[in-house]
Protein backbone atom coordinates (compact mmCIF):
# COMPACT_ATOMS: atom_id res chain seq x y z
CA UNK A 1 0.00 0.00 0.00
CA UNK A 2 1.29 3.46 -0.91
CA UNK A 3 1.79 5.80 2.04
CA UNK A 4 1.39 9.55 1.63
CA UNK A 5 3.49 12.02 3.58
CA UNK A 6 2.13 15.55 3.78
CA UNK A 7 4.96 18.09 4.07
CA UNK A 8 2.71 20.74 5.59
CA UNK A 9 1.57 22.10 8.93
CA UNK A 10 -1.78 23.13 7.43
CA UNK A 11 -4.70 21.75 9.43
CA UNK A 12 -6.95 22.49 6.44
CA UNK A 13 -4.91 20.35 4.05
CA UNK A 14 -4.79 17.51 6.59
CA UNK A 15 -8.56 17.72 7.13
CA UNK A 16 -9.20 17.67 3.37
CA UNK A 17 -7.14 14.50 2.94
CA UNK A 18 -8.87 12.84 5.88
CA UNK A 19 -12.31 13.73 4.47
CA UNK A 20 -11.19 12.05 1.25
CA UNK A 21 -10.38 8.88 3.19
CA UNK A 22 -6.60 9.36 3.22
CA UNK A 23 -4.74 9.24 6.54
CA UNK A 24 -1.33 10.71 5.67
CA UNK A 25 1.85 10.82 7.64
CA UNK A 26 2.73 14.45 8.42
CA UNK A 27 6.17 16.01 8.55
CA UNK A 28 6.39 19.78 8.60
CA UNK A 29 9.09 20.99 6.24
CA UNK A 30 10.38 23.86 8.33
CA UNK A 31 10.87 25.92 5.16
CA UNK A 32 11.10 29.66 5.90
CA UNK A 33 8.76 30.90 3.18
CA UNK A 34 9.63 34.60 3.55
CA UNK A 35 13.34 33.89 3.35
CA UNK A 36 12.86 31.50 0.44
CA UNK A 37 10.87 34.10 -1.49
CA UNK A 38 13.94 36.35 -1.46
CA UNK A 39 15.58 33.75 -3.74
CA UNK A 40 12.61 33.42 -6.12
CA UNK A 41 12.83 35.13 -9.49
CA UNK A 42 11.32 38.63 -9.24
CA UNK A 43 9.53 38.01 -12.52
CA UNK A 44 7.78 34.88 -11.25
CA UNK A 45 4.03 34.90 -11.76
CA UNK A 46 1.92 34.28 -8.64
CA UNK A 47 1.10 30.73 -9.80
CA UNK A 48 4.82 30.02 -10.23
CA UNK A 49 5.43 31.34 -6.72
CA UNK A 50 2.90 28.87 -5.26
CA UNK A 51 4.58 25.99 -7.11
CA UNK A 52 8.07 27.19 -6.10
CA UNK A 53 7.07 27.11 -2.41
CA UNK A 54 5.29 23.75 -2.70
CA UNK A 55 8.35 22.24 -4.35
CA UNK A 56 10.67 23.61 -1.68
CA UNK A 57 8.55 22.05 1.07
CA UNK A 58 8.37 18.62 -0.58
CA UNK A 59 12.07 18.59 -1.42
CA UNK A 60 13.02 19.66 2.11
CA UNK A 61 11.31 16.58 3.54
CA UNK A 62 11.95 14.00 0.80
CA UNK A 63 15.65 13.22 1.42
CA UNK A 64 14.92 12.07 4.99
CA UNK A 65 12.23 9.54 4.06
CA UNK A 66 11.75 6.48 1.87
CA UNK A 67 8.93 4.24 0.70
CA UNK A 68 6.40 7.11 0.67
CA UNK A 69 4.98 9.66 -1.72
CA UNK A 70 5.73 13.16 -0.41
CA UNK A 71 3.31 16.01 -1.16
CA UNK A 72 4.28 19.64 -0.61
CA UNK A 73 1.64 22.33 -0.94
CA UNK A 74 1.38 26.09 -0.81
CA UNK A 75 -1.21 28.68 -1.70
CA UNK A 76 -0.87 32.36 -2.48
CA UNK A 77 -3.53 34.97 -3.09
CA UNK A 78 -3.11 37.27 -6.06
CA UNK A 79 -4.85 40.61 -5.58
CA UNK A 80 -4.21 43.52 -7.93
CA UNK A 81 -1.05 41.80 -9.18
CA UNK A 82 0.44 41.50 -5.67
CA UNK A 83 1.13 38.14 -4.04
CA UNK A 84 -0.08 37.53 -0.50
CA UNK A 85 0.89 34.47 1.52
CA UNK A 86 -0.77 33.14 4.64
CA UNK A 87 -1.86 35.96 6.96
CA UNK A 88 0.41 36.21 10.01
CA UNK A 89 -2.50 36.68 12.41
CA UNK A 90 -6.22 37.40 12.68
CA UNK A 91 -5.71 41.14 12.27
CA UNK A 92 -3.90 40.67 8.96
CA UNK A 93 -6.59 38.25 7.75
CA UNK A 94 -9.30 40.76 8.64
CA UNK A 95 -7.44 43.56 6.86
CA UNK A 96 -7.10 41.39 3.76
CA UNK A 97 -10.82 40.54 3.78
CA UNK A 98 -11.63 44.24 4.03
CA UNK A 99 -9.29 45.02 1.12
CA UNK A 100 -11.06 42.36 -0.97
CA UNK A 101 -14.58 43.47 -0.06
CA UNK A 102 -16.63 43.79 -3.25
CA UNK A 103 -13.71 42.60 -5.38
CA UNK A 104 -12.12 39.35 -6.40
CA UNK A 105 -8.68 37.81 -6.39
CA UNK A 106 -7.13 34.57 -7.56
CA UNK A 107 -6.04 31.85 -5.16
CA UNK A 108 -3.18 29.79 -6.62
CA UNK A 109 -2.49 26.42 -4.95
CA UNK A 110 0.74 24.67 -5.86
CA UNK A 111 1.33 20.97 -5.28
CA UNK A 112 4.65 19.16 -5.66
CA UNK A 113 4.87 15.37 -5.44
CA UNK A 114 8.09 13.39 -4.87
CA UNK A 115 7.90 9.62 -5.19
CA UNK A 116 10.33 8.11 -2.68
CA UNK A 117 9.24 4.51 -3.38
CA UNK A 118 11.71 3.94 -6.21
CA UNK A 119 15.42 3.19 -5.90
CA UNK A 120 16.54 6.35 -7.71
CA UNK A 121 13.95 8.63 -6.06
CA UNK A 122 13.71 10.66 -9.25
CA UNK A 123 9.93 10.70 -9.68
CA UNK A 124 8.78 14.27 -9.04
CA UNK A 125 6.16 16.51 -10.60
CA UNK A 126 4.00 19.47 -9.77
CA UNK A 127 1.08 21.57 -10.87
CA UNK A 128 -0.92 24.61 -9.87
CA UNK A 129 -4.67 25.00 -9.62
CA UNK A 130 -6.13 28.49 -9.57
CA UNK A 131 -9.56 29.75 -8.65
CA UNK A 132 -11.22 33.12 -8.40
CA UNK A 133 -12.33 34.07 -4.90
CA UNK A 134 -14.81 36.81 -4.04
Amino acid sequence: MTRLLLASASPGRLATLRRAGVEPLVQVSGVDEELLLTTAPETAAPAETALFLARAKAEAVAPAVSDVVVVGCDSVLELDGAVHGKPRDAAEATARWRAMRGRSGVLHSGHWVVDRRTADHRGATGAVASTTVH
